[in-house]
């Protein structure tokens, strides 16, 4: 029997970012139910090989924002020839230019648009992102469904003008293999952050959480690209607050994340914006407690199994981590079985694909 056939759409498969981790999962986990093909509008990446190699095939259109028109004519005449039933879009870019290009398709596909992105902001965008947004509010009435990553993400665009009558949240699934939990208690304990650097991620509130705690029994752990003293702003910030680099570990970028929630205790999240924070789930798969800013679907994904403080605010997070600190080692491990259980219920990538095909085959 053949199986059918699923097109998706995304605006650049190149970047490390939430939707094409997720697009790439996805098709891991579905590649038994459909044939996958991959049009990414810019470009693809071997960071996605194995991805790529799974799909039945895929382009990259090669779009600069100046070749628009002739980007749109590709995609028509790739979409007449594919003739998928339906056609998954990953972002902004691609929801609107995917919606052009099958105006007037004499056999025109079910077009399903996916909304990866926080709109906590919207004059905060780029230009190209406003002009993306603008577009999108015209023609949100037309795709077959609208499936947004959060729900936050949804209220946000549906308060800036977007309309459709079948909308739906799929949150972000996550391979519970590969995320084993984490059944250890360090002494003293290990607090983990992993994020960019970047203004969203808030470092300066980080920082200052730190140094309020640099004279606790608490080792921090941060990861992400730019977490080094290599970078001047992560430096002057360390020198500020006069952190003490045995008790403050700053380890740039990590490959291995699951070996990485292996070696803490608790995952500290202080990002001043979010949209569906997948290192919450991640982190929560291995079995972590989470004390996390109150920011996109944070207090979703968290709800009482960790702590939710407001953003920007340091002397909260400082106060919720040492109240995590001062937790007897059976509460402890109650909270770490109890996160892990959250994710297997609620964002597994076996129940997200659920979720997903459901709305593909409505």
């Amino acid at each position: 029997m053949n199986k059918p056939l699923m097109v998706h759409v995304i605006s650049n498969f190149a970047g490390v970012g939430g939707a094409e981790m997720m697009l790439a999962r996805l098709i891991q986990y579905t590649e038994g139910q459909y044939q996958h093909v991959i049009i990414s509008l810019m470009k693809t990446s071997k960071v996605y090989q194995s991805t790529l190699d799974r799909c039945q095939s895929h382009y990259a259109l090669g779009w600069n924002g100046l070749n628009t028109l002739g980007m749109i004519k590709k995609l028509r005449t790739l979409l007449k020839k594919l003739q998928p039933k339906t056609v998954q879009c990953w972002m902004y870019h691609a929801n609107v230019l995917t919606s052009l290009s099958v105006i007037g398709l004499a056999k025109k596909p079910k077009v399903v648009w996916g909304i990866h992105h926080s709109l906590a902001s919207p004059k905060d965008e780029s230009i190209s992102t406003k002009i993306a947004l603008g577009l999108s509010k015209i023609l949100s009435k037309q795709p077959s469904a609208i499936i947004y990553c959060a729900h936050s993400s949804k209220h946000q665009h549906t308060e800036f003008g977007f309309e459709n009558s079948h909308q739906h949240v799929i949150a972000n699934g996550v391979f519970l293999d590969k995320f084993q939990p984490n059944i250890q208690l360090y002494e003293p304990t290990v607090i983990g952050f992993a994020g960019r650097y970047h203004p969203a991620k808030g470092y300066q509130y980080l920082f200052e959480t730190i140094g309020l705690l640099k004279n606790e029994n608490i080792i921090f752990k941060i990861a992400g690209g730019g977490a080094s003293l290599d970078n001047v702003e992560v430096k002057a910030l360390f020198d500020q607050y006069q952190l003490d680099n045995q008790k403050v570990q700053l380890l740039d970028q990590i490959l291995d994340m699951p070996a990485f929630y292996q070696s803490i205790d608790a995952f500290l999240m202080t990002s001043i914006t979010e949209g569906f924070p997948n290192v919450l789930v991640e982190a929560m798969a291995s079995g972590l407690p989470c004390i996390s800013t109150d920011v996109g679907d944070a207090k979703y994904i968290v709800q009482d199994l960790g702590s939710i403080v407001p953003s920007r605010n340091a002397q909260a997070l400082a106060d919720a981590i040492l109240a995590y600190a001062q937790k007897t080692q059976v509460e402890k491990q109650a909270l770490k079985q109890a996160t892990r259980e959250r994710v297997e219920k609620n964002f597994s990538i076996a129940t997200v694909s659920r979720q997903y095909m459901q709305v593909w085959s409505q």
